[in-house]
């Protein structure tokens, strides 16, 4: 056996002693490389050996480039800031850019019905800045400030909501379509496991509140 190919077999050993798969890849394209070199000084340089040496090369190497693409910092806007201040501090950087990834920043002028009883709303609403109040039979039974949630009810359990809820002076939201933010959760068990998170905590807040 050439030197190169236990020089190979003790890089392939440290790969997989190693935690982080970062390093477990690079680690194993040395080996890789060390194996490639290895068979090239091999007589007669078997072809099959080359070719599988340099598929898995290539597919560790995309790996790599891919993985650093998901490590690199993630900066947020003022906004996006805001809304992990308020509500998804339990979410990294990058999670909570996919998750805004799927919805839209929105003003709504004082005075507007953004959520009408008995009529399924076709976004669910983050309260960004301002202050929503919510009226049942013409009474105000509570308002909402930022952080809150708007039409998450109707979303969670697919009835119509029992009240309005209407914009108390100029107000920003954060809006996802009902339909996009059910496939982004369904699509992603984590983010489902934290958004559920926010909306119960959020609940709680309300019941305390009325």
């Amino acid at each position: 056996m050439s030197p190169a190919f236990h020089v190979a077999n003790v890089l392939f050993l440290l790969s997989y002693l190693v935690r982080d798969i970062l390093w477990l890849r690079l680690l194993s394209v040395l080996a890789q490389l060390a194996l490639l070199v290895g068979t090239l000084l091999t007589p007669g340089h078997p072809l099959d050996a080359i070719a599988w040496n340099s598929l898995f090369l290539i597919i560790n190497v995309v790996r790599i480039y891919l993985l650093i693409l998901e490590r690199r910092p993630v900066k947020l806007t003022e906004h996006e800031a805001h809304l992990w201040e308020l509500v998804f501090r339990s979410l990294t950087p990058r999670e909570l850019k996919i998750l805004l990834a799927r919805g839209a920043f929105e003003k709504r002028a004082a005075g507007e019905l953004v959520v009408e009883r008995g009529k399924h709303p076709s976004h669910v609403l983050l309260l960004e800045d301002g202050k929503v109040e919510v009226v049942m039979e013409g009474r105000t039974i509570t308002e909402l400030g930022p952080g809150s949630f708007v039409g998450e009810m109707s979303f969670l359990t697919g009835d119509p909501p029992r009240a309005d809820v209407r914009t108390r002076g100029d107000c920003h939201f954060f809006a996802w379509p009902k339909d996009t933010l059910a496939r982004v959760l369904k699509d992603s068990p984590e983010l489902r496991a934290h958004v559920q998170m926010a909306i119960g905590q959020d609940l709680v807040s309300k019941l305390r509140a009325v």
